[in-house]
């Protein structure tokens, strides 16, 4: 494995860390300014949507971010990278209840920035419907 491919792999155990502590500041630094999220059912999401749509989310609900590391495919062309694989990620509302959970595929681009950091700057969530 490459060192770069073992940046990136890195970048997502950290982004999937950082979401079940709710740790929004780390998660931004792991994105581009121009990063755009895309998930089914919605237009595209630009990255203070994302801040806001995440601090919103947290005050309600526990998040665990599961990547299948072993799933996860990476290609490095230069300062660029592809990365697509499993995704688990639960949620729990935090007055009690059931969790729900959904499963799926993510296809992120990975940009290296003049610091050196590789960091997210597309996703694409292909999460099946969550259950429970």
């Amino acid at each position: 494995m490459s060192a770069d491919e073992k940046a990136i792999r890195e970048v997502v155990a950290q982004w999937a860390r950082a979401t079940s502590e709710g740790d929004i500041v780390t998660i931004m630094n792991l994105m581009t300014e121009d990063v755009v999220f895309l998930t089914p059912g919605n237009p595209p999401m630009m990255r203070e949507a994302f801040r806001t749509g995440f601090e919103n989310m947290i005050r309600n609900v526990t998040v665990k971010a599961k990547p299948d590391a072993k799933s996860l495919n990476i290609t490095v062309e230069g300062d660029v990278a592809i990365t697509w694989g499993g995704l688990e990620i639960e949620i729990k509302p935090k007055t009690g209840g059931p969790a729900r959970i959904a499963k799926g595929h993510t296809l992120s681009g990975f940009r290296r920035g003049v610091d050196g950091q590789w960091r997210i700057f597309r996703d694409a969530n292909l999460l099946s419907a969550f259950k429970g």
